[in-house]
């Protein structure tokens, strides 16, 4: 008897990964129950029908629609509710991609007569050893599709301490909420938002004080004199040699800015964005793509705040050297 309820847990689990079947065609009503035997059989039904989307992939959307949400599998005592809906997500991926209609499909195939070969297993081998059934449930359990099952977490157990303790604070006051589950559950979760926000505060402030996140406005140089873009390159240069690399970045892609204007692509104005500035050059512009490729460094190094190196500035100053800035 025990073997043969985890026998029944296998089929349980491999029906989590494969649809649920019957001995009617694929879209059929349902019947009220299905032996392991029909089940099996109406794999066979789907397998068919799913080598037939390679060559039809505009069928998916069709073949997706004749899906139930699940087929009742029973095992002698054991009734199970087996759902469909991976593969119905897989039918709506490959109606929404049909150039992966063959790659697809032979994936939904594959897994669809793995999944027949357990359930023909559960019914050949009734009487294997709960060691071994526990095996193939590791095994099963394994897959990518499990992945996010487990137990009560760490953090559902604070919950559940948080709770009792609430529950044991309230008798403590003579609060007749034990027998009010209601009102229990609106204090629980009036503390549980309270506190919730006041972390979500406190960890916002703490990332607006990080080292780099002081300032996000993209500036120009400050300087009495109008800098010309021989005197950023400069700067960026001497900059890069005591080590602030990403403040050499930044003057290098200033720099880039200002040859452009003297090119006559624009007129330097503080208050355009630098996604604007890029905006400004043609596609068929050869300062096109030097001054994208610098752009992005510009964006990772001082907005991003990622750290930088020699190598980072090195790979700008190769960008403003193909700007003419040599």
């Amino acid at each position: 008897m025990r073997s043969g309820l985890v026998a029944a847990a296998v089929v349980f689990l491999c029906g989590l990964c494969a649809p649920s079947f019957g001995q009617q065609k694929p879209g059929a009503v349902a019947p009220r129950s299905l032996s392991l035997p029909a089940y099996t059989s109406e794999i066979d039904h789907w397998v068919s029908a799913i080598e037939k989307l390679k060559q039809h992939p505009e069928n998916a959307a069709e073949l997706r629609d004749q899906l139930p949400p699940s087929w009742p599998v029973t095992m002698g005592s054991e009734r199970i509710e087996v759902p469909t809906s991976w593969l119905r997500a897989g039918l709506g991926d490959m109606h929404k991609n049909p150039k992966a209609a063959s790659k697809d499909a032979g994936r939904f195939v594959a897994h669809l007569q793995s999944m027949k070969q357990e359930a023909q297993n559960c019914g050949e081998s009734p009487d294997r050893t709960d060691a071994s059934a526990r095996e193939k449930l590791n095994e099963i359990l394994a897959m990518r599709e499990f992945s996010g099952v487990h137990g009560p977490t760490w953090f559902d157990h604070q919950l559940q301490r948080l709770r009792r303790w609430l529950l044991k604070w309230a008798g403590r006051l003579n609060l007749k909420v034990g027998s009010h589950q209601g009102i229990a559950n609106f204090i629980f979760w009036i503390v549980l938002i309270f506190g919730g926000g006041g972390l979500l505060l406190w960890m916002v402030q703490q990332l607006l004080q990080r080292p780099g996140a002081r300032s996000r406005e993209l500036r120009a140089p400050v300087a009495e004199a109008a800098p010309t873009w021989e005197q950023m390159t400069r700067e960026a240069q001497q900059a890069a040699a005591d080590g602030e690399y990403r403040e050499a970045i930044r003057l290098a892609y200033w720099a880039a800015i200002c040859r452009l204007d003297e090119l006559g692509l624009w007129a330097v104005d503080h208050t355009r964005t630098h996604r604007e500035y890029l905006r400004l050059v043609k596609p068929n512009q050869p300062q096109r793509e030097p001054l994208a490729a610098l752009t992005r460094q510009f964006e990772m190094a001082w907005y991003a705040a990622r750290p930088s190196s020699a190598n980072d500035f090195e790979s700008a100053m190769s960008q403003l050297q193909r700007l003419g800035c040599a």
